[in-house]
């Protein structure tokens, strides 16, 4: 074995795993490790957002286009506090990267040294990141790393995935060690993480939703996250059962099968959500059962569980009947779950005939269409949201990747904008992170070069994020912003007008002297950055701009003034206990019985 320094040993090693970027931001824990990437920049290309908050944000959104899992580096203290947020984000939604952070020289431990975290214990950032990643790692020799690195990315990209840490002491960049690189497959490509379900329970799971009058199948993120959905829609199929997703499931079938109910939850879509409250027997597939999606779990509103029956399969047992009883729980891949449920059936002959549950569910999508497309061709000033995504998705092409922030727009997104194929539409669920998309949209774009990629975003949202215009046009990523200007956090100042009886503060843009609404000029902060921009008033403007923008082959923000008073459509609730919950706006709650 020959002398190698920690940095080289760690890129050579990255480049192996074929990685393709490093997102991360500079400082002098990172210095390092940049010295070892200087060679070697044709093999792997380093991308520096302006904050390293962005950088976690646009390997989470990587993962989640591409399902292969990048690395983040930062340097010491703030670096590495910076990039929670993302880490968190993509810990709670089940995506994946492996973030590099830098620490104090191992001489320096416990000495209080520039950006240690001593005061506990010594060098302590690991203690920070532990609920926040699958696991913590710290390095003490350059042989750790060699050690570390596998692990790493074995444990981010198998079973469920999830961040993990490496912490990193400067000197150990420059250091060297008598080691080998280790070989990618000796630990991440051999491990055969995709367990079925038993074959008792399997069983047992098809012969309860075939006997069901009033079944449904749940695709949850955790479908897509296996790439499921091939396995999902021949079993659907199959057996002719309608299907439903969660947000995180969005995309699990596509929006055009005449099985689609769409997303269920408190700002979901009346098929599935009503389909769901009526259901006897609800076949869940990774699917985490939220406060979002259930409606607080307040009875009638989303679920009637008991007496409607769960059949929860997940690949991790703690969401298995964390909130609701489960008829029966079967732990196992999603994709080999499913691939058994199909063969049983094929071999069983087992298939539902088209029966009046599936003309009672085709009604619900009736009734739901005939409520939300009046608002796509609305042609009111300000310009109503739900115009804005009618004519986004009737401009973009079929094959666009969606992101979206935190706040309205999400929900918007959620009802209106359609999606066909998995992999297409990402957003951030369990942590709900301000500014995923933002900056997110980049990684989507760098994973899927050969697709459009547009952010749906606010000017909440936006105005946290808003170096993600520079660096795009630094790396030439053409991506599309959609900035719907409300000036205000619309989703809480809507919550907080509901609980104080109309009455709101610190929830609105405004010069705080005169009381006027103010923003920024987004479309001059873009343009000033050296990207293309467009500020869009009147309802009739809005396909051009989209037109242009997606035309552009560069950076493009297209601002909207929206309404700020179109409240987004209730499906179901969101319940703050003790202060009573707010009723659906369309629909009605329904508990069994009633």
């Amino acid at each position: 074995m020959a002398e190698m320094r920690g940095c080289d040993l760690v890129v050579e090693y990255l480049i192996r795993e074929k990685v393709p970027y490093l997102f991360g931001y500079a400082g002098h824990g990172a210095v390092g490790l940049l010295d070892g990437v200087f060679d070697r920049q044709d093999e792997i290309k380093v991308i520096f957002p302006r904050i390293e908050t962005a950088a976690g944000y646009m390997a989470d959104a990587y993962y989640r286009a591409r399902g292969e899992p990048v690395a983040v580096y930062t340097s010491t203290g703030p670096g590495p506090m910076l990039l929670t947020a993302a880490m968190a984000n993509a810990f709670y939604d089940s995506s994946a990267f492996v973030a590099i952070t830098g620490q104090v020289a191992t001489t320096q431990y416990d000495s209080g040294a520039l950006q240690e975290e001593y005061r506990h214990f010594q060098a302590d950032f690991p203690s920070m990141a532990k609920v926040i990643t699958k696991r913590s790692f710290q390095a003490h020799s350059v042989r750790d790393l060699a050690k570390f690195l596998p692990k790493a990315f074995k444990l981010a990209r198998t079973g469920r995935p999830g961040p993990v840490q490496l912490d990193v002491p400067y000197d150990l960049w420059v250091r060297s060690g008598d080691v080998e690189v280790p070989e990618p497959s000796e630990r991440s490509e051999m491990l055969q993480w995709r367990t079925p379900g038993s074959p008792e329970a399997v069983e047992r799971a098809l012969d309860m939703l075939l006997s069901a009058r009033r079944p449904l199948i749940l695709s949850g993120g955790g479908v897509i996250c296996s790439d499921a959905t091939a396995e999902l829609l021949a079993f659907a199929e199959h057996v002719n059962v309608p299907v439903y997703t969660s947000f995180m499931g969005k995309g699990g079938l596509s929006a055009r099968h005449p099985l689609h109910l769409g997303v269920a939850g408190c700002w979901g879509e009346y098929p599935a959500q009503e389909a769901a409250r009526n259901a006897d027997v609800i076949l869940a597939i990774g699917a985490r059962f939220s406060d979002i999606h259930c409606s607080s779990w307040l009875p009638g509103y989303t679920y009637n569980i008991p007496p409607t029956k769960l059949i929860h399969i997940d690949i991790d047992p703690q969401e298995i009947g964390r909130n609701y009883p489960t008829e029966l729980g079967i732990i196992g891949d999603a994709r080999e779950v499913l691939k058994q449920l199909l063969t049983l059936a094929e071999r069983k002959g087992a298939k539902r005939e088209h029966s009046p549950w599936n003309e009672q569910v085709e009604a619900y999508k009736q009734e739901w269409s005939n409520f939300i497309e009046p608002e796509k061709a609305s042609d009111a000033v300000p310009i109503d949201p739900r115009r804005v995504i009618g004519d986004l998705r009737a401009v973009a092409p079929d094959d666009t990747l969606m992101i979206t922030d935190t706040g309205n727009h999400q929900c918007w997104v959620e009802q209106y904008w359609d999606v066909y194929e998995p992999r297409a539409m990402f957003t951030p669920g369990g942590f709900a992170g301000m500014g995923f998309g933002t900056y997110g949209v980049l990684g989507v774009k760098l994973a899927r070069p050969d697709r459009p990629a547009v952010c749906v975003t606010s000017d909440g949202s936006w105005m946290m994020f808003p170096g993600a215009v520079a660096t795009a046009v630094e790396h030439d990523i053409p991506v599309v912003w959609v900035l719907l200007n409300n000036y205000t956090i619309g989703v809480i100042r809507d919550l907080q007008r509901f609980y104080m009886d109309g009455r709101e503060v610190g929830t609105s843009f405004m010069k705080q002297s005169t009381g006027e609404l103010w923003n920024p000029d987004f479309a001059k902060m873009a343009e000033a950055m050296g990207a293309g921009a467009a500020t869009v008033e009147h309802p009739a403007d809005l396909s051009s701009a989209l037109e242009t923008a997606f035309a552009s082959g560069k950076p493009y923000l297209v601002e909207v003034k929206v309404n700020r008073d179109t409240p987004v459509p209730l499906i179901g609730t969101w319940h703050f206990d003790p202060i009573p919950q707010a009723e659906p706006t369309f629909g009605r709650a329904h508990p069994f019985g009633a």
